[in-house]
């Protein structure tokens, strides 16, 4: 691993395999990713990744969790999109909605929406 790169957390590993439920493709591409920057907004974070792999049915297109993360402190709860350049994952947004939020991520649950 050269430095500065870093492995994606186990709250950003959470929502990646969550999204590869409806995206099965996503699954060989999650151990290849390599945390290249984070950014915390106050009410989310950015996570840039580098990813050797590539897929060329994802596009650009970005995909959303379909389901509902719960974390300690956020009371509305957090959703998630994954956006791809050129098939390869290039950044996870993580967002609240409306609240405040550090970055931690300790208790945190990912729901299935109905």
């Amino acid at each position: 691993m050269r430095p500065g790169q870093l492995k994606p957390n186990e709250f950003e590993v959470a929502i990646l395999e969550r999204l590869a439920l409806d995206l099965p493709r996503l699954v060989p591409l999650i151990s290849q990713l390599h945390v290249q920057s984070r950014e915390y907004t106050g009410v989310g974070s950015y996570t840039n990744f580098l990813c050797a792999e590539s897929t060329p049915e994802f596009g650009e297109q970005p995909v959303h969790l379909n389901s509902l993360i719960s974390m300690p402190g956020v009371p509305n709860g957090m959703g998630a999109v994954l956006f791809f350049e050129n098939g390869k994952p290039k950044f996870l947004e993580i967002f609240t909605y409306g609240d405040p939020w550090d970055g931690s991520y300790d208790g945190f649950s990912i729901d299935k929406v109905a």
